[in-house]
């Protein structure tokens, strides 16, 4: 599954979730003109605050310049100052001036169905003074302390040909104003039967995935740090059971895995689920409380597309037995001619051949190599194969 869809798949749980981490500062879209349908045509109203939505600003004067005559309009209890009968497609503005300081918004242009929202954000002092006072306890050594999951974690599951592939998108959360050691590294340990793990784009740099497992090294900075790593799981049965330790709380579950016709997802973790689509792909989300630290996530699938194992077990099962019998003529000494050298030196390269088959088959029982390499590479192999047994049947024949 690629990132962006990933990406796509999260935002559209989202609203469905609860919301975690830091609130956005206003100051980043102070001034920005907001489209909306819930106002009448040719309404305009900017709402005036000091440094954050709880603090609206009453009986402030804003201007609204570009429409005519200059018009002004005095906030109500809740900051917010309204223009109205306004000519659709005249270029706007408006601005405001609180304690000696000016705001003013985006020029834009009055729409033709619905009105525009904007926010004017005036500095608080006591916020900024604490936005710096915030920096300065963060670049300070770390304290001793806990962090969480964050209720924006998910697992996005995604069913492959031979793999059910499953990623992790984990929100580490430090609620202290420092950074934050835990006396440890966070350690997630994936299933045993989990293959291919590895980091994803736009994971933290001091996350490292090796094995079965995935370590997560502190100090946690304050706020948000996000961990995303995703791992492969062999399909080889109608029903697989996912159980993925946790090494801090969870502080809620979400699970988005892609449906397959017939397919179920339940977890005693989770409390329902429901069905959606992304780029034309069925899924199914699934949403439940939390998780306690060291307990582990169960998840189970079922109705799961799968093959047969025996073709490829008894496949495996001839190419040991031919690379045993070969590593046994290789080892007969005979005679020390040229003719038995060459024999031997066909032989060895054979056996050498048979175990990079035997590897190129395992890479792609484990999802480790992609269709088109495999295909490509099996088919050298086979030629040489070919070419090699032609060489020895010369040589017996000599």
């Amino acid at each position: 599954m690629k990132t962006l869809l990933i990406a796509a798949l999260v935002a559209q749980v989202a609203p469905f979730a609860g919301q975690g981490g830091q609130m956005p500062d206003p100051k980043q879209i102070s001034g920005v003109p907001l489209p909306v349908a819930d106002l009448p045509v040719g309404t305009v109203t900017a709402r005036v605050i000091r440094g954050q939505l709880t603090n609206p600003i009453e009986g402030q004067t804003v201007e609204l310049t570009g429409a005519g005559e200059p018009k002004k309009s005095t906030t109500d209890a809740e900051g917010r100052a309204t223009f109205t009968s306004l000519t659709p497609g005249s270029r706007v503005k408006v601005a405001v001036t609180v304690g000696g300081e000016k705001i003013e918004s985006q020029e834009f242009d009055v729409p033709t169905q619905g009105g525009t929202r904007v926010m004017l954000v005036a500095t608080d002092a006591a916020t900024e003074a604490r936005a710096a006072e915030d920096k300065k306890l963060a670049e300070d050594a770390p304290v001793k302390g806990t962090v969480v999951l964050g209720d924006q974690s998910r697992f996005v599951i995604e069913v492959g040909d031979d793999t059910l592939n499953v990623f992790n998108l984990m929100q580490i959360v430090n609620t202290a104003r420092r950074r934050v050691d835990t006396g440890g590294p966070l350690v997630f340990e994936l299933p045993k039967e989990a293959v291919g793990a590895g980091m994803m784009e736009g994971s933290w740099p001091n996350a490292v995935a090796a094995g079965n497992k995935v370590t997560v090294n502190g100090p946690f900075p304050p706020g948000l740090t996000t961990v995303q790593f995703g791992y492969s799981l062999p399909l080889g049965s109608e029903t697989i059971t996912i159980n993925q330790r946790m090494p801090a709380q969870l502080t809620q579950i979400t699970v988005i895995a892609q449906k397959s016709p017939g397919m179920e997802l339940s977890s005693p973790q989770l409390q329902g689920h429901r069905d959606m689509q992304a780029e034309g792909q069925d899924y199914i989300v699934g949403q439940g409380g939390g998780v306690r630290a060291g307990d582990s996530v169960s998840l189970t699938l079922s109705g799961l597309p799968h093959r047969p194992t025996w073709p490829r077990n008894i496949a495996l099962t001839l190419a040991v037995v031919i690379l045993g019998a070969g590593a046994w003529g290789a080892m007969r000494r005979q005679a020390d001619t040229p003719a038995q050298d060459r024999r031997q030196r066909l032989q060895a390269r054979r056996d050498s051949l048979f175990a990079k088959l035997t590897s190129l088959e395992n890479e792609r029982r484990q999802g480790r190599i992609d269709a088109a390499a495999y295909a490509a590479k099996r088919e050298t192999l086979v030629s040489a194969l070919e070419d090699l047994y032609a060489g020895l049947d010369r040589e017996a024949v000599a």
